[in-house]
């Protein structure tokens, strides 16, 4: 049991020493009252009535950050359930975010239940996450071989986040003796191949990515003009139901190209902030 812990209190020390980075907020979509917010708003509105499952996930979106409308936590949550019913990646994981937080809402097994399935996907930021709840074992029983496995995906998936957070693990004298084979290996194989390619950059140097408020109304006015021409989706399931049309085109769905724009370019880090409480 001192064992035990003694590794909860390691693992929280270094989980509380990573910080968001402030060049990483202004990916963030911004609370707004101006008419031009309202109006997306209520575009969106109109779409969820409709039955677009992607407007549905947007719209938790809004709700989350008070764009256009008052932020309304709850009805964020109610909306990334609604997209996440039709296979949304991005919305299973957002509500599984908000479940597993301390509020009236609070519902740890739907929590860890949702980012599982988003999981299934190789959304990285789920596997992330997961990985840090088996890590951590507030949620759950801690498990070190699935925290091993879950970061791992992650950091194969070249999650910026996941990279950091390994390296940081592997290189604090507090956790370096953690049982996360696979994950130290990737970073000992990442090392050796920047050795072998005569180059030394400097640990957890990544690229930043940032966007500004325009990007966000391009895309706005681009997804609402698509899901305007478009079919509603009628019944659950994953990927683009509208024909002639890829998954990798479209934000909510769950492939390669999609994730990488979630994840680089849009709504990139979302949750990291309402977990960092947490594991």
């Amino acid at each position: 049991m001192k064992g035990f812990i003694y590794w909860m209190a390691i693992i929280v020390f270094v989980i509380a020493s990573y910080t968001p980075g402030t060049a990483r907020a202004s990916n963030h979509l911004q609370a707004c009252d101006t008419a031009e917010c309202k109006e997306y708003f209520t575009a969106y509105r109109i779409l969820t009535r409709r039955g677009h499952s992607e407007a549905m996930a947007t719209l938790g979106e809004l709700y989350y950050a008070g764009y256009g409308t008052e932020k309304n936590t709850e009805q964020a949550l109610k909306w990334f359930r609604r997209a996440a019913k039709f296979g949304i990646t991005s919305a299973q994981y957002k509500a599984g975010v908000l479940y597993l937080q301390d509020s009236d809402f609070q519902d740890v097994e739907k929590g860890v239940s949702l980012i599982k399935k988003a999981t299934k996907y190789d959304f990285s930021p789920a596997c992330f996450v997961l990985g840090k709840i088996y890590l951590d074992g507030r949620f759950i029983p801690q498990d070190i071989p699935q925290a091993d496995r879950w970061l791992s995906a992650a950091y194969k998936l070249n999650n910026h986040e996941t990279i950091k957070f390994s390296n940081r693990l592997k290189n604090s004298p507090k956790t370096a003796s953690l049982e996360l084979t696979e994950l130290f290996g990737l970073i000992e194989s990442d090392f050796k191949a920047t050795l072998a390619a005569g180059s030394n950059p400097p640990i957890n140097e990544m690229e930043t990515i940032v966007i500004t408020a325009p990007e966000y109304t391009e895309y706005f006015d681009s997804e609402i003009a698509r899901l305007n021409k478009s079919i509603p989706d009628t019944s659950s399931g994953t990927g683009s139901k509208i024909a002639g049309r890829t998954c990798s085109k479209l934000w909510g769905c769950s492939t390669e190209s999609d994730r990488e724009r979630i994840r680089d370019v849009l709504l990139s880090n979302w949750g990291l902030e309402t977990i960092k409480w947490r594991p």
